[in-house]
């Protein structure tokens, strides 16, 4: 029998549609290749600080937004645990804070994942250009500097899939 390619599959969440598809993906996987997952979200804390020096955030609000994104992530890391105990898979929950995608390559280097899955690009009009531009500058950068393989997910029906499988 050959090598195997992926032993621990790690997947970055940020609460869209597209990143639990990505996670939904992932425990398929891991579920199927009998594989070890690690699910991560990243608190953006250097944007926060950034809105905080240039004054548009004053110092309360930072600490609270902050905390409102602390809570939000360990909210979405539970609903993930939560899909993943529904098809009998234990995993690995991590909340980080600080840049997005190097978080993202630091937790996966840790862990030495084999594999990183990432939801692909929302396709909605109403997003603003700045949540794109963060988005698109994120996923660039992890796809630019990671040291292993990087999956987007970009599959439309894996709802479905995943509530069958």
């Amino acid at each position: 029998m050959g090598k195997e390619f992926y032993k621990k599959i790690l997947v970055a969440i940020n609460g869209s549609e597209t990143s639990i598809h990505a996670a939904m993906y992932a425990i398929m996987m891991a579920a199927t290749y009998k594989l070890q997952l690690k699910v991560v979200y990243v608190v953006d804390s250097a944007t926060i600080k950034y809105l905080g020096l240039n004054q548009i955030l004053i110092h309360e609000e930072e600490v609270e937004f902050q905390n409102d994104l602390v809570q939000e992530g360990s909210s979405y890391l539970d609903y993930v645990q939560s899909l993943a105990a529904s098809k009998g898979l234990e995993i690995e929950k991590d909340l980080r804070q600080g840049t997005v995608y190097t978080e993202i390559l630091k937790s996966a280097q840790e862990y030495e994942a084999d594999l990183i899955l990432i939801g692909g690009h929302e396709r909605k009009n109403s997003d603003s250009l700045i949540k794109k531009t963060t988005l698109s500058q994120n996923r660039n950068e992890l796809l630019a500097k990671s040291r292993c393989p990087v999956l987007v997910v970009q599959k439309s029906t894996i709802q479905t899939e995943f509530n069958q499988f």
